[in-house]
């Protein structure tokens, strides 16, 4: 299983903020990816099928690592809602003055 060192991940850290790994021990892989920018979620945002939609976030947030992660149909679909964890933005206050 891919295991990135310390200070890569840091460096990616430093330079994309959040780095997520996903892992599937049944398959001994494991990969980092990173949140997608705002102009790649405009872009990705106009895929209508789910699974496309899946694999471009996917290919445009990989780091380094086992690309079977992506490309192994059992490790991708198995991502599920897994995978929705790149997603997850900042939450923000609205208050009414």
């Amino acid at each position: 299983m891919y295991t990135a060192e310390t200070n890569q991940i840091e460096a990616w850290k430093a330079e994309h903020g959040d780095v997520f790994r996903f892992s599937s021990k049944k398959y001994d892989k494991a990969a980092y990816f990173r949140k997608p920018t705002r102009k790649e979620m405009s872009y990705i945002s106009q895929i209508k099928d789910g699974v496309k939609f899946n694999e471009a976030l996917l290919k445009t947030c990989y780091l380094g690592g086992d690309k079977d992660i992506q490309s192994n149909d059992d490790i991708f679909m198995g991502l599920g809602e897994t995978l929705l964890g790149l997603l997850t933005f900042d939450t923000v206050d609205l208050e009414k003055l």
